[in-house]
């Protein structure tokens, strides 16, 4: 948690709301807030509306015309020869944008790299070419390149023939304007976003003067160095991107720049934690209505302070949040980050714990142990982490029996599993753990307590707390606080106490995670080395010797800048003191620090100084509640989040000070997607909108004074969705045709805006004030646009004057005289309420749900700020229109799964499945074991696997095929993790509300509190 994760942090609940929705109007749409209405009743549906077909298809690669050419210079090394093709082109195909890195070599064969030297616009194109002895005289192939026609991108395949190599003049500096093409190319960080290319683009230049010869022989492998330019400072932050961070390690570590670090003389204590003040919680709790309200957390007692905690009621309930999250959880967090990875996180901490998922429930069921907690003590999780399970034993031989029996199932697969014993303060630990360390299980018992750990030194803090001899979180104030503050029992409960959120932002584990990243490139390096190897030589390394006399890895490289060993074998992962690539040792388990470099304490100074400005002098625990309850055909998850106390001076009240602080009540939502926000009568929006109508104006008597308690913004879910997503979207089909004479001057274009089917609604609390206000706007438009603008009723609705406000026929300018007629805003007043749409039978229904007692009311104190609710249901518009933005978004982040694949399948040959039915396709195992080794993470595919295809483009999606010949295809898409989340969540309400705390807690605190239902269907 960072100065960056406080700016913005108030926005996640929204963010969270916002990006989830409801799918089944035969489930209810979440409980009201207090007071907030009837039960939910099952919708009549209106009849089916008809849907636009996904424009399905492969995008066609337009053949080129064939370029004829020349080998303009050759040279050679020990294995290799270079070509400097030099192609003419014409102005059809120099207005290519030509993919660099791709070429297409007639003969090619693995480990020959050509690289487009020029840029687009050119009367030539210039390609270098590496290639193995012996390619042949003629030299021919293909280059790829992008352009727009008719509106549309696409991609043309241009042959190409550069006759023959022999009568080419030699040239000595060929091979360093290969090196120097290759780098550029390969460093293009927007072009190839990818901790690799960085590497290799330095690697390869820094083999310079001696170049890439000889096998590479003779290197003496040194370091330069070059002053750092890595960013301490960026490594500091915990919500940095690890690939962005890795990106610049692995740009020096390519360069081979001195990794030797600045001595550490100064003590840590020197380092001062950012100045946060304790809340007052014990004073704030006796102001509570019932300061002794809230149900205990027992296994609190055996929690460190400063730990994060987490508890469920039945280990049931934990096993079958795991699942959801491998369901459709990850899945979606992968998507609207734009990473498609897989870590195996839950495989790594399983393994790592002795457990098996898959028997835990059948073995460990609610008879054998009682209430289960999973507690840390930092947020490291993939990187990695300390991960230690409390079990409450109610049977203890059953329990012993079935946890060694987990054991035994590994050690059947882990040669060298061994378990030994040692005595902590009395208390005897066992630990098992296999030469991989892949199983690190460290286990305790205290009385019915079972501890499971895969940590030593957190184990023996939880002891420590057992024993008294450190603080536990049962016993912190903040805990007491937030238990009292929301009483009731929950079947799971997650605490972040202040102690826990201190210890992140300190500058003992700041230090210790920023030294880890640092570590984690180093363990990298010889991963990328042997990746580079495969690329430049068509075969993975035989042997690290055989990797470090090729040039590529130095033999420094095989220890960390502190001296530590790393044992390194091709095909397996890199390992030393500091873990491996896909699971570092736990930062609780590595020496603390004691001493820092001067860089290292300018660092830290520079992360407090934002962390200060942003998340000012307090910091905020945070507690989640949560409940799961069975109904008839899935279930329902209901979620409880309360981040306390907000004070006056932080970006949470100054949303507070925005919205007000009058509260609303919402009633459930039939079908479609409604939000509706509270506008209290002090809140500063009133004033703003005012100020800005009246300065725009001039007008002293248009304004909102006419507004009341509340503001909404529906979505009907109807066909016009659909049907204008499908006059845009290139993601998910084949890019739609060109607009008639412009988008501006379409007229279809413009009926489908109309019928768009979004209404938005206010309470009027004057209704004499807002018909003041209409009749000045219109005689304000009347003025400044005489004769534009049409307004009058065109017809009723239930007694009630529809209003129409568009443009008139004969305003000038206007391209087309029928758009006057497509597209117009339409009005109701109710009396209580103004509704506004673009669609009379969107206007229509709105009115009715109004009409018939459906509206937002006014709510008491803890009723909710914002309310965000739907429904629909599969195969219905809003549930397609969801579809296709998901699975478009998805779409777009198979580009950097395609990156990692290609580098691990161009890197390493021998992962391409061999065979003529399967040429070109990858072994989906391998290449993710692979993955796992050398980037902590295996690529995945549309459909969550790893089997991508290699040919002369790249990789490739097996279903949707490559960046230059994609694929689209019916959707969803059978068995790909977003059918699963679209079939899964079926359901979601959610509220947010600023609350005011007791008056010991400052004047004007306040807390942000979030609750939301999410509706599953029946699981997979």
């Amino acid at each position: 948690m960072t100065h960056t994760a406080r700016r913005r942090r108030w926005s996640l609940p929204f963010a969270l709301t916002a990006g989830l929705w409801a799918c089944n109007p035969q489930t209810s749409t979440g409980p009201t807030s207090a007071g907030g209405g009837a039960p939910d009743e099952v919708a009549k549906l209106p009849p089916a509306e008809p849907l636009p077909a996904l424009r399905t298809g492969t995008r066609a690669v337009v053949a080129g015309k064939q370029l004829a050419g020349k080998v303009a210079a050759t040279g050679v090394d020990a294995t290799h020869e270079y070509l400097e093709l030099v192609l003419p082109l014409s102005s059809e195909e120099s207005s290519l944008d030509f993919d660099r890195t791709h070429v297409e070599l007639t003969g090619g064969v693995a480990g020959d790299i050509a690289v487009v030297a020029t840029g687009m616009g050119g009367v030539e194109s210039r390609v270098l070419v590496r290639r193995k002895l012996g390619g042949g005289d003629e030299v021919a192939g293909a280059l790829f390149g992008e352009r727009w026609s008719d509106g549309k991108r696409e991609w043309v395949r241009v042959p190409f023939t550069a006759g023959e190599r022999k009568a080419a003049p030699a040239d000595k500096e060929l091979q360093r304007r290969w090196v120097d093409a290759f780098s550029e190319q390969f460093g293009d960080r927007w072009r190839t976003q990818h901790p690799w290319y960085q590497f290799a683009a330095g690697r390869v230049r820094a083999l310079l003067p001696g170049g890439l010869k000889g096998g590479m022989a003779g290197l003496d492998g040194g370091l330069v160095r070059p002053e750092r330019r890595t960013d301490l400072s960026l490594l500091m932050d915990t919500t940095t991107g690890v690939m962005s961070m890795q990106e610049a390690l692995q740009h020096d570590r390519g360069l081979r720049l001195d990794r030797g670090d600045e001595q550490r003389t100064i003590a840590v204590s020197e380092l001062v934690l950012p100045a946060l003040d304790a809340h007052p919680f014990a004073a704030m709790q006796a102001k509570l209505p019932d300061p002794g309200a809230g149900a205990p957390e027992p296994l609190a007692a055996a929690v460190p302070a400063e730990f994060w905690y987490a508890r469920v009621d039945d280990i049931r309930l934990l096993l079958r949040l795991l699942d959801e999250a491998d369901t459709w959880i990850t899945p979606i967090v992968q998507v609207l980050q734009q990473n498609p990875e897989d870590r195996h996180l839950a495989d790594r901490y399983q393994a790592q714990l002795g457990l098996r998922r898959t028997e835990l429930a059948k073995l460990f069921g609610h008879t054998v142990v009682g209430q289960v907690a999973i507690v840390g003590s930092d947020p490291y999780l993939r990187e990695g982490s300390d991960i230690t399970i409390l079990f409450s034993v109610k049977q203890q031989a059953i329990f012993d029996q079935e946890m060694a029996g987990h054991l035994a199932a590994y050690g059947r697969d882990l040669p060298g599993l061994t378990t030994t014993t040692r005595d902590y303060q009395g208390v005897q630990i066992q630990e098992s753990r296999d030469p991989s360390g892949k199983v690190r299980q460290q286990r305790a018992q205290v009385k019915e307590l079972a501890i499971v750990s895969n940590s030593p030194r957190a184990t023996e803090r939880v002891l420590d707390a057992l024993g008294g001899r450190t603080p536990r979180l049962a016993d912190e104030a903040d805990l007491r606080y937030m238990l009292a503050r929301d009483p009731g029992a929950h079947q799971a409960f997650a605490f972040l106490s202040d102690k826990f959120i201190a210890g992140v932002i300190g500058p003992q584990q700041k230090v210790q995670a920023a030294r880890r990243q640092q570590a984690l490139a180093e363990l990298l390096t010889p991963g990328y080395a042997a990746l580079l190897h495969g690329w430049l030589f068509g075969q993975a390394p035989a042997s690290t010797e055989a990797l470090v006399k090729s040039g590529l890895l130095a033999s420094e490289e095989l220890k960390h800048a502190d001296g530590a060993a790393i044992e390194f074998t091709p095909g397996g992962p890199a390992r030393s003191s500091w873990g491996q690539v896909s699971a570092l040792t736990p930062l609780i388990d590595l020496p603390a620090v004691t001493q820092v470099s001067e860089a290292e304490k300018l660092a830290y100074e520079n992360f407090v100084r934002g962390y200060q400005q942003y998340w000012k002098q307090f910091i905020d625990p945070v507690a989640i509640r949560l409940d799961v309850k069975d109904e008839a055909g899935g279930s329902a998850a209901e979620v409880d989040v309360r981040i306390l106390p907000l004070i006056s001076a932080t970006d949470y009240s100054d949303i507070e000070a925005i919205v007000g602080g009058t509260r609303v009540q919402v009633g459930p939502h039939d079908r479609g997607l409604l939000a509706v926000w509270a506008v209290g009568k002090d809140a500063r929006l009133r004033g703003d909108l005012d100020g800005i109508m009246r300065a725009a104006t001039g007008k002293s008597d248009i304004g909102i004074g006419w507004l009341g308690d509340w503001v909404l913004v529906g979505l009907e879910d109807r066909a016009a969705l659909v049907e204008m997503l499908a006059k845009f979207d290139d993601k998910v089909q084949l890019a739609p045709e060109k607009f008639a004479g412009g988008e501006f001057n379409d007229v279809d274009l413009w009926r489908k805006v109309g019928k768009f089917p979004v209404y938005a609604a206010a309470e009027v609390k004057n209704p004499a004030m807002l018909v003041a206000t209409l009749t000045a706007i219109r005689a304000m438009l009347g003025e400044v646009a005489p004769g534009m603008i049409e307004w009058g009723e065109v017809s009723k609705h239930r007694d009630l004057s529809i209003v129409r406000v568009g443009m008139s026929k004969t305003a000038p300018l206007l391209p087309n005289r029928e758009i006057a007629d497509a597209v117009a805003l339409h009005y109701v007043q109710t009396g209580t309420a103004v509704v506004l749409a673009l669609d009379v039978a969107t206007l229509q229904s709105a009115v009715d749900r109004l009409l018939d007692g459906k509206l937002p009311t006014s709510g008491p104190e803890g009723s909710s700020q914002f309310v965000l609710q739907g429904s629909s249901q599969p195969g219905a518009p809003l549930w397609t229109a969801l579809l296709w933005t998901i699975q478009g978004q998805a779409n777009g982040a198979q580009a950097g799964a395609r990156r990692s694949a290609e580098v691990l399948l161009r890197g390493d040959p021998a992962l391409v499945v061999a065979g003529q039915a399967d040429a070109g396709r990858a072994d989906a195992q391998q290449l993710a074991a692979r993955g796992l080794d050398y980037f902590g993470f295996a690529p995945v595919t549309t459909q969550g696997g790893s089997g991508f295809t290699l040919d002369a483009s790249g990789a490739g999606d097996p279903v949707l095929g490559t960046t230059i010949a994609p694929v689209f295809v019916p959707l969803p898409i059978a068995d790909s993790p977003v059918e699963r989340l679209m079939l899964r969540l079926t359901g979601l309400r959610g509220e947010v509300a600023f609350d005011k705390e007791p008056d010991p807690a400052g004047p004007n605190a306040r807390s942000l509190h979030t609750r939301f239902t999410l509706r599953l269907g029946a699981a997979p």
